[in-house]
């Protein structure tokens, strides 16, 4: 009888340890998802950024070269290599 007692108490306490597993299972794929999520966040913010800066610096060099709206982007590219050779 006693061994009866023990063996569903064993029982019970496996089925709380599974259900517990499996919770904390469902835990770590959740954190895993957010994990993606913030990476994916902080990817799209680095390439706003990127994007912004190539933007603002076009701008600035454009700015400087005259009649640069009228010029193809190979011949900015060699009046910039001209100012900055060596």
């Amino acid at each position: 009888m006693a061994n009866k007692v023990n063996l569903q108490k064993i029982k019970s306490e496996i089925e709380t340890k599974q259900a517990e597993l499996e919770k904390y299972e469902k835990k770590i794929i959740q954190l895993k998802n957010r994990e993606k999520q913030i990476k994916k966040m902080a990817s799209i913010e680095g390439r706003k950024k990127r994007t912004d800066r190539l933007i603002e610096r076009g701008a600035i060099l454009e700015s400087l070269i005259e009649n640069a709206d009228e010029l193809f982007n190979d011949e900015i590219k060699s009046i910039l290599q001209g100012v900055f050779k060596k």
